[in-house]
């Protein structure tokens, strides 16, 4: 068995995917290639209004005023053609690309399942994708595809014993003349012979057909009769998840363009699920009237095809984006990979929401500025409270902290003694007036602390980085007050401060 998937209107289909709303309004699709560039296609609710194929955009409007015009892409068309056979690789592994908007699968192995509901399904699976599709199962893959153009939307022609479906040399005979696809002036002949339907072409017979019409006349009458079985050109789809869209007229705010985005995020994310896929990578790509694009690459915390978390990713980066120029195109793409499973530890710290959390990061870094947040790593210089931000990295396990000697796991399961006082650290240390006898500290002055010095141990000298503009040094003294007091100050930059208070 066969079965053929067919999207009627497969360039405006396309077209409107990603606004399916203008699928049921009076729409009409042009072609700029095509010489003053007439409607090539429209919707139903276009036709009810008298709009025709061929006129012009003019002509067309001149009959329906309120009519939408649309041009055709062939970048959102092969985007169509890959999310549909993407969808009719979920039902069969052999799947052919007949011609745009047509697919044909094998369904050798699926003879036990009930071939209505199958079909159902897949016309289901199109309509999540904002494609209106129809599918024809037959025993022959043409006359499957016969199947779905008169398909409502689905449609089995099979001959079983018992069954009350129509027979296939009863659906063909009842066919029109122009499935078959005559040439014009061979169409034009068979409607002088009064030749309407499949059945009425084949009671002529193959000889007198081809002694009349020639070879075409005999090419038409294996397509009647589909008696020529033909192997399928397999292929499999393409693992590229991407949506894209040229906007009509340019776009100066946020709020259209993550209007577009949702739909993109959306689209991309049911996509991935067909193939049991989740999103690593995003990468956004904006198109201005002028300059340079713009590209973005977003790195997914934890891959995840759910749509909401992905768009509130692109989300949180467009709010503090900004442009000079105006939009004029967009493109989104996602790059695939398995699902991850994770087994957490009864006790374990690990995240629960990475994604989540790298929201809040991102949010975060908005406020603050970028370079401002993540994880605090001491830099390799002697220079104090010197550190840097670091990303998170969420696929590198938390490191252990160090053993503490007399713990369990220690070297030598003794208990260390403390080498010093506690020193209790003023953050931001506070400035201080110093008073120096014979060059050390006699007397100090700081907010919520001052005295006379007693004992002063020190000067403890280092510095750092004097090949460079940003060299540093800095004296540090231990003293005691007289009221009993121990501080640790120390100079830098010819200024005195009190770095804290030892418990």
């Amino acid at each position: 068995m066969f079965a053929v998937i067919y999207i009627p209107d497969f360039s405006l289909q396309a077209a409107l995917r990603l606004e399916p709303a203008l699928g049921q309004q009076p729409t009409a699709l042009i072609d700029p290639t095509i010489p003053r560039s007439p409607v090539i296609q429209l919707t139903r609710a276009a036709r009810k209004h008298a709009v025709t194929e061929g006129l012009t955009p003019t002509q067309a409007r001149a009959r329906c005023p309120q009519l939408i015009i649309r041009t055709r892409s062939a970048a959102m068309e092969k985007t169509a053609a890959n999310a549909l056979l993407q969808c009719a690789y979920d039902f069969s592994p052999e799947i052919e690309a007949t011609a745009d908007g047509i697919v044909t699968l094998d369904l050798k192995g699926f003879r036990s399942l009930p071939l209505q509901p199958y079909a159902q399904s897949m016309v289901e699976q199109a309509r999540r994708l904002h494609l209106a599709a129809q599918v024809g199962v037959a025993g022959n893959p043409l006359l499957a595809l016969y199947a779905a153009r008169q398909a409502r939307p689905v449609l089995v022609v099979a001959d079983v014993p018992g069954d009350n479906r129509s027979s296939a040399l009863a659906f063909l005979a009842a066919l029109p003349i122009e499935a078959i696809e005559p040439s014009p002036e061979t169409f034009r002949v068979l409607k002088q012979w009064g030749i309407h339907t499949l059945g009425s072409f084949v009671a002529l017979g193959e000889e007198a057909l081809t002694e009349r019409l020639g070879m075409e006349g005999r090419l038409l009458f294996d397509r009647a009769t589909v008696r020529n079985p033909r192997p399928l050109r397999l292929v499999r789809p393409e693992e590229r998840f991407e949506e894209a869209m040229e906007f009509e007229h340019e776009i100066e705010t946020a709020e259209p363009l993550l209007e577009v985005l949702r739909r993109f995020v959306e689209q991309i994310a049911v996509r991935m699920a067909l193939g049991g896929k989740v999103a690593e990578t995003l990468v956004l790509r904006l198109r201005f009237s002028d300059g340079p694009d713009y590209q973005h690459v977003f790195q997914v915390p934890e891959p995840t095809s759910n749509h909401q978390t992905l768009f509130r990713m692109l989300h949180t980066h467009l709010e503090r984006f900004k442009s000079e120029h105006t939009i004029i195109g967009v493109r989104l793409s996602g790059q695939p990979c398995l699902g991850r499973r994770r087994q957490f530890g009864l006790f374990g710290a690990a995240l629960r929401d990475p994604n989540h959390f790298s929201e809040t990061l991102a949010r975060l870094s908005a406020l603050v500025g970028t370079g401002r947040v993540g994880k605090p790593a001491v830099k390799a210089t002697h220079r104090p409270d010197t550190f840097e931000m670091q990303p998170v990295d969420f696929d590198r396990p938390a490191e252990a902290p160090p053993a503490v000697s007399g713990a369990p796991g220690s070297s030598n399961g003794q208990p260390r003694s403390p080498t010093g006082l506690p020193l209790r650290r003023f953050r931001p240390p506070l400035v201080a007036e110093v008073d120096l006898a014979g060059g050390r500290p006699s007397r100090f002055r700081a907010p919520n602390c001052s005295g006379m010095i007693r004992a002063v141990r020190g000067p403890w000298r280092s510095s750092g980085d004097w090949w460079d503009q940003q060299s540093w040094s800095r004296d540090e003294w231990d003293v005691q007050t007289t009221d009993g007091g121990l501080y640790r100050l120390f100079e830098q930059d010819r200024r005195w401060f009190v770095d804290g208070i030892y418990d």
